[in-house]
């Protein structure tokens, strides 16, 4: 195969194709109309040698070859677009970058909604993934640019790697919502049913322990592995739930739940905003990173704007 068949867009298409299950809706992100962008995948099977793509019940599904190569193609191309751009050259209100996130389930819900309201205020055309990477994938990932940030308790140990303190986490207890203020303020913790949430074997265990130096571990009787359920339990169920302090300050402003005046400390307490250095002078990145800090900037638990000002 000879690398003078192919263009940069050819490339783009085969990304943005992987990304989307569809060749109308990537060429619609790429300019391209739909025969036009059939015609592009038409010449790009024909360079490479491969299918590709197979047509399959929810959409284009990627062959072996093509799952291979695009975390390759993808980081080769983020890392052109960052050594052509000068710092003039990211103009929020016309760009169609896609950024990629790394957060949690719990991150999803607590930081998404109000980074994503602030994102698209500037940029409304960007796109914005969340690829949830696990822990021991984090640091490569960021490196071959298939992720452009993460954000959570994380530390930047291996080589490369950046990391900007965001605020620190205490675990907050919340009961129903229907609880005054003073009545959350009368409510004995060794007296009281708990909710355990605890996504992760290393979370669940900062939660046990910090429970169990108040001598509440025995207090659990409600363990869950994802946040979900928790607004109805709280509504329906005789129970007070132990959750991040960000998190409870989201439930309690969006009326879901009451916080009690009580705070339990984490071992390992820091969020930060992670990425590789590789993306220091991308002006995209750059960009992005700024309106994260902004988003965290005065407050250790994050809201949306409209609730930030109640």
């Amino acid at each position: 195969m000879s690398l003078w068949s192919l263009d940069l867009k050819l490339l783009e298409l085969l990304v943005r194709i992987h990304e989307t299950g569809s060749v109308s809706l990537a060429g619609e992100q790429l300019g391209l109309s739909q025969p036009a962008a059939s015609n592009a995948l038409r010449r790009l099977r024909e360079a490479l040698g491969d299918p590709l793509f197979i047509r399959g019940r929810e959409g284009m599904v990627a062959t072996a070859y093509t799952e291979r190569v695009v975390p390759a193609v993808r980081a080769h191309l983020a890392g052109l677009a960052a050594a052509l751009a000068t710092s003039s050259e990211f103009r929020p209100e016309t760009a169609r970058r896609n950024f990629r996130l790394s957060l949690s389930g719990l991150g999803e819900q607590s930081f998404l909604p109000p980074l994503a309201r602030r994102i698209f205020a500037e940029a409304p055309h960007v796109r914005i993934e969340n690829v949830a990477l696990p822990m021991e994938a984090l640091a490569g990932a960021l490196a071959r640019g298939e992720a452009d940030a993460a954000i959570g308790i994380l530390e930047a140990r291996e080589p490369g790697l950046r990391r900007l303190h965001l605020f620190d986490e205490v675990f907050r207890v919340v009961g129903c919502p229907r609880l005054s203020a003073e009545e959350a303020a009368r409510v004995r913790l060794e007296e009281i049913r708990l909710i355990l949430v605890a996504p992760s074997a290393t979370y669940a265990e900062d939660v046990e322990s910090s429970l169990a130096r108040r001598g509440l571990a025995g207090n659990v009787a409600i363990r869950l592995r994802h946040f979900g359920a928790l607004p109805e339990l709280l509504a329906s169920v005789d129970a007070f739930a132990v959750v991040p302090g960000q998190f409870a300050a989201r439930l309690e402003a969006a009326g879901q739940a009451r916080m009690l005046p009580v705070e339990l400390p984490l071992r390992q307490s820091g969020v930060g905003l992670i990425w590789h250095r590789r993306t220091d002078h991308d002006p995209a990145c750059i960009w992005l990173r700024a309106r994260i800090t902004e988003l965290f900037e005065g407050s250790p638990h994050p809201l949306p704007e409209s609730e930030a000002g109640q």
